[in-house]
């Protein structure tokens, strides 16, 4: 069960997607139905490796340069989950400078026996501080951290309710994540690195992009219908090495009032991630979607 991106949610920081569907009409008992077309235009922006040529940043010994990869985590009170952490380094394209990124899913199993997702992002700004959405808050890091000192960002938890910080630290190969809102732990881990897999020599097919499986075409949104306009919208796909999306967000639109229904379409589709040298890589897919009467 897929949960949707960070956004305001239980103490826990978990929480479950909430029901997608056709939405009534508002004081009628009727349904919404769509009475337009979309088209699926999706497009491949690369894997990680090939995105764009990495430009200058923080030193790479620091907490975020060592999170990537997959970790198995758990703690007091806490039910066994399974993290991923991927990092988009910083890069140019053409004038534009993309900042560095992490982008991180985390899977576990509830009490009650239900599944649940959580997701989130971590960016270096400018100045070298990093900001992070999770579902337990957003904050800033003054730094980011080195192999002895933690990464500890601090700001208000996300529904705004509380003060929140979220604290990384490596301690010896272990990853140390632990959360707080308004002074109380709400999530305490202690991490281990899961080994990669060995990496064949040979395959029957090294080298290929990444692409979509089963794409999702989504509804034309209620709030456009009275006008009825036209619009593309290209969302931005984060995807691990084993195709899982961690994130998703609008690269490029012309209707705002496409841009939710879209993400949601490209984060609710399932993809193949690429393969370099026949070893599967992250990667970043773009994928767009025309909507039109």
């Amino acid at each position: 069960m897929r949960t949707v991106l960070p956004t305001p949610c239980g103490q826990d920081g978990f929480r479950r997607r909430p029901p997608q569907g056709p939405q009534a009409l508002p004081g009628t008992g009727s349904v919404m139905r769509p009475r337009t077309r979309t088209i699926i235009i999706a497009a491949l922006a690369g894997s990680l490796a090939a995105v764009a040529a990495p430009v200058g940043s923080a030193a790479q010994s620091d907490v975020p340069a060592t999170l990537d990869g997959h970790w198995t985590c758990g703690g007091p009170g806490v039910p066994a989950t399974q993290r991923t952490y991927f990092t988009v380094p910083a890069s140019r394209e053409g004038t534009r400078l993309r900042p560095r990124e992490v982008f991180a899913a985390a899977d576990r199993v509830e009490r009650d026996g239900r599944p649940s997702t959580s997701f989130e992002h971590i960016t270096e700004q400018p100045d070298h501080t990093l900001t992070v959405q999770s579902v337990e808050g957003n904050g800033t890091a003054a730094t980011a951290g080195t192999d002895t000192g933690p990464l500890r960002f601090a700001g208000r938890t996300a529904d705004d309710a509380a003060s929140f910080t979220l604290t990384y630290t490596i301690e010896g190969g272990t990853l140390h994540r632990s959360a707080t809102r308004g002074g109380a732990v709400i999530d305490d881990e202690r991490c281990t690195r899961e080994q990669a897999a060995p990496v064949p020599t040979t395959c029957d097919h090294p080298n290929v992009p990444a692409g979509v499986v089963h794409a999702i075409e989504p509804d034309y949104p209620p709030a456009a219908a009275p006008a009825l306009p036209s619009g593309i919208v290209y969302v931005r796909v984060v995807l691990d090495d084993r195709s899982r999306v961690l994130w998703a967000d609008v690269s490029r639109s012309d209707n705002a009032v496409f841009d939710e229904t879209a993400t949601l379409a490209a984060r609710d589709s399932t993809y193949r991630t690429a393969v370099r040298n026949c070893r599967s890589v992250a990667a970043i897919y773009i994928f767009g979607v025309s909507f039109a009467p």
